[in-house]
């Protein structure tokens, strides 16, 4: 059985979407997967499968909509073993998620783009916004609420592009906590 990181893209948005995270654990442990962990209610899950990433974005993707109302159309999976999860963590460049009273950070996971296509469509705005990429993911650093180039940012623009549809993106503090869990699973398992 491998660990993986499961996204969702689309859930628990904007009152769209709705799904409390004690039945998409109920579901998913139901249908087969081994020691689900979820995350907040952004759609954030720790599996453990035999599965391929494909077949178990597949098989989740299915599950939803039998078991969830949703517009399905809006909903896509980001799965990433353990192994490369910690990867991307550690790509993000040195000084990413250090001063936090100053910026934001967020990682954008690409789904079925590459990071030169996903960094021809994001936009920064100078001065304001920094963004550097990894083979599965951006790292875009923004001002923070005490920073006043606060309202500044470019970020926001990725939403009216076609390229959206091929992310999702999570503060780095949801990302870190992620990999925290699995490290407590690893000594409690």
């Amino acid at each position: 059985m491998t660990n993986y990181v499961v996204l969702l893209r689309g859930i628990n948005v904007g009152g769209k979407n709705k799904i409390l995270m004690k039945e998409l654990k109920s579901c998913l442990e139901e249908s087969g997967f081994g020691q689900v962990i979820t995350y907040i209610q952004s759609g954030n899950i720790i599996v453990q499968s035999a599965l391929s990433p494909t077949e178990i974005s597949s098989k989740i993707e299915s599950l939803l909509s039998i078991h969830f109302t949703l517009d399905s159309s809006l909903i896509r999976t980001f799965v990433i073993d353990e192994f490369t999860y910690n990867d991307i963590i550690a790509s993000a460049p040195k000084e990413f998620g250090k001063d936090n009273e100053s910026y934001r950070y967020d990682v954008i996971f690409l789904m079925g783009v590459t990071s030169e296509q996903a960094m021809a469509e994001v936009e920064t705005r100078d001065g304001v916004d920094t963004c550097w990429s990894s083979s599965h993911a951006l790292f875009f650093r923004r001002p923070g609420p005490k920073n006043p180039d606060y309202t500044k940012s470019a970020l926001s623009k990725i939403i009216k592009k076609e390229i959206y549809q091929s992310m999702t993106i999570r503060n780095w503090n949801t990302v870190t906590k992620l990999q925290n869990l699995f490290a407590l699973r690893s000594k409690n398992p």
